[in-house]
């Protein structure tokens, strides 16, 4: 048989599997238009997890179902909203949201959710500083921290505390981020808090202690795992692009 025909038929086959079993209907479009590639997504999203069942499976299913249709999980997280209106269902509506840069209702989300019994809840507190640190409002943020605070004096997020000190400096508060970023450097994970602590420095004229830092996170990039190094390539590349630009001299 023809390779054509074989896709054909297979395309038909998926699409009746589709419908059989009540899968999003956009799925079929994807199996038209794309051909060979549709269906070997399809495969993989689809049916490799009944198949295998093992979490690898279901993490690349994850990963494929996002990128051809990144909105389905904040279809589904809306529709629990719909039959249960609870803060959880709000928070977990609120975080697709901020993945699909929808911001401003993910804000309302945490805002509406911040009431009765879950007023002073940490989580919430701080998905709602992280909306309005992704929004550019920090004097907003800083507030939802503060609130999480007073909330919870024992709460310890890392996230956090570098929003506080990226909403610091944005108010132009260079000498209390300073602080915030030297102490969240100590503990934070991945390069981040101790780039943006050197890029500060620099702004400030402490070119060589900014300096020092910068040398630090391409050497332990140097020692890292390539996993590691995938991971933190923005802040990475930041590093050795300030240093080759002789942002700070040799």
């Amino acid at each position: 048989m023809p390779l054509y025909l074989v896709v054909i038929v297979l395309q038909v086959v998926c699409v009746i599997h589709v419908v059989k079993t009540g899968r999003n209907q956009i799925w079929i479009y994807v199996l038209v238009l794309l051909s060979l590639a549709g269906i070997a997504a399809y495969l993989i999203a689809e049916l490799l997890p009944d198949l295998l069942g093992g979490r690898g499976a279901r993490r690349l299913a994850a990963g494929t179902a996002k990128r051809l249709d990144p909105g389905r999980g904040a279809r589904r997280r809306a529709a629990d909203l719909d039959m249960a209106e609870t803060a959880e269902n709000k928070r977990l509506l609120a975080e697709e949201y901020l993945g699909l840069g929808r911001i401003e209702e993910a804000v309302g989300l945490y805002e509406s959710a911040l009431t009765g019994p879950h007023a002073d809840d940490p989580t919430l507190w701080l998905g709602l500083a992280r909306a309005q640190h992704q929004c550019g409002d920090a004097e907003a943020a800083l507030h939802a921290l503060d609130r999480l605070r007073n909330a919870d004096a024992d709460f310890q997020s890392a996230e956090g505390h570098l929003i506080y000190a990226c909403s610091l400096e944005a108010l132009g508060r260079d000498g209390e981020a300073l602080v915030e970023y030297e102490a969240i450097s100590a503990y934070f994970l991945g390069e981040e808090a101790r780039c943006r602590h050197a890029l500060l420095l620099l702004k400030c004229g402490r070119i060589e202690h900014a300096r020092s830092i910068l040398d630090e996170i391409v050497k332990r990039a140097a020692r890292g795992t390539r996993r590691y190094r995938r991971e933190q390539a923005e802040w990475i590349e930041i590093a050795r692009q300030t240093i080759a630009r002789q942002a700070v001299p040799a």
